[in-house]
């Protein structure tokens, strides 16, 4: 098991606050500045890990989809190797405004972003958006 390294708290609120805005401009170029080059994310919706390529795609694809994103109630709660940012993120997705409360573990190396493991409440999204069981992409 990797030894854990007590992170720095502003650098850590820091890059929470910098997830929270940055995920509602839809820039993955501003988004990678912050991703450490062996990042690795993980999906509730989707269990599998995807390397920091693959993770830019996924966003890519969803901001396609998906339009007008906000963080609303944005909490950032600094760990010993990270952060937890929970929210709820609402938006238009196929036209319909849709609300999905979400939990995003960041765990932070040499000033970066390495893991995140986030949960969505993929129900409400799929419902509202007409596509029962599909998750948000």
């Amino acid at each position: 098991m990797e030894k854990v390294v007590a992170v720095d708290r502003e650098e850590a609120l820091r890059l929470g606050q910098f997830w929270v805005t940055v995920a509602e401009e839809h820039d993955t170029d501003k988004f990678q500045t912050v991703l450490h080059e062996d990042f690795v994310m993980w999906y509730n919706f989707d269990p599998q890990d995807r390397s920091r390529a693959e993770f830019i795609e996924t966003l890519k694809a969803a901001h396609a989809i998906f339009h007008d994103q906000k963080n609303e109630d944005p909490r950032i709660t600094v760990t010993e190797d990270g952060f937890v940012l929970q929210a709820t993120m609402t938006g238009v997705l196929d036209g319909k405004p849709i609300r999905s409360p979400y939990c995003f573990i960041a765990r932070i190396k040499d000033g970066l972003i390495i893991r995140g493991d986030e949960y969505f409440d993929t129900a409400q999204l799929s419902k509202k958006a007409g596509r029962p069981g599909e998750g948000m992409v």
